[in-house]
């Protein structure tokens, strides 16, 4: 299971301390802290493993170097990964719902006001929605990144293994989402049609970042940039390197390539496009474009 909150300590002790799972045979304690289970970046999960392929008598030196205790450790991370992802896609789902609960609403106050209901009448409830939104409790998931997810980057840079798995589990603010975290799947959802790239820029907050002259270009072109406000966030995009295809580049290393090539290839489209057109004409029907 997942503690509802951070230790004080995970931080400071992180490379001191492994996951701690107790571990049975047969029901049988054998070690009561086995950090040998889990990898160091999932140390906030606790539980209890009960296995029968160890003899009692078993040492810890002896378990370490089992071939079990590999495959159970390999089973144990898929295991805790696809509880987060299932976490995550559960507040996914309850955030349609809503959304879809609210069209309805939406659509129902317009009828009333259609039939005659008066401005002031359409104000408070407006501002009685505004009031529910504001008193609605943090998601499952946003409460798990808040404690948990400088381990979720701190494991894309530690297991290559699970680097795909875990990049659908982190969650950052973007320019234009600066106040709910955004998963890399909606971000892509977000892209335009053009756009080959997830771009990001490294700061020291949301609002220093939002008043880039980088961001400010890519915001006038139509580009979402993620925000990454954590010093650790670089890092960790350095090391997943792309996402579904996709490459992760830096804005301030990028300086507006996002969009030059777009610019050049319509500078050169009417360089040439005396000469295109002349030979559409010459060419005729046996063609069915030139370009």
């Amino acid at each position: 299971f997942i503690p509802q909150g951070r230790p004080t300590d995970m931080t400071e002790s992180y490379y001191s301390k492994s996951s701690s799972l107790k571990l049975y045979v047969r029901r049988v304690l054998i070690n009561d802290e086995f950090e040998d289970l889990m990898p160091r970046y999932l140390n906030f999960v606790k539980g209890v493993v009960d296995s029968d392929g160890f003899p009692l008598n078993v040492s810890r030196e002896q378990l370490q170097q089992l071939k079990l205790i590999k495959a159970i450790s390999k089973k144990l991370v898929r295991k805790a990964l696809d509880m987060l992802r299932m976490l995550a896609e559960e507040d996914e789902e309850e955030d349609e719902e809503e959304g879809e609960e609210e069209d309805y609403n939406d659509d129902e106050t317009d009828d009333k006001a259609a039939a005659g209901k008066d401005k002031q009448t359409k104000e408070k409830d407006e501002e009685e929605k505004e009031e529910k939104k504001e008193g609605e409790e943090e998601s499952k998931y946003t409460k798990f990144w808040n404690s948990f997810g400088k381990n979720i980057k701190l494991g894309v840079i530690e297991d290559a293994a699970n680097r795909s798995k875990l990049a659908k589990l982190l969650r950052f603010y973007t320019t234009q989402s600066t106040d709910v975290l955004t998963s890399l799947d909606e971000y892509i959802a977000r892209m335009p049609t053009t756009q080959d790239a997830l771009y990001y820029l490294p700061g020291d907050s949301v609002d220093s970042i939002m008043k880039s002259p980088l961001v400010k270009k890519y915001n006038k072109h139509g580009i979402e940039v993620l925000v990454l406000i954590d010093p650790i966030d670089e890092f960790a995009m350095q090391h997943l390197s792309e996402y579904k295809g996709k490459k992760l580049k830096s804005i301030a290393k990028e300086d507006g390539n996002a969009f030059s090539s777009d610019a050049k290839q319509s500078k050169l489209k009417d360089m040439y496009k005396p000469l295109t057109d002349w030979w559409k004409k010459h060419l005729g029907k046996r063609v069915e474009k030139v370009a």
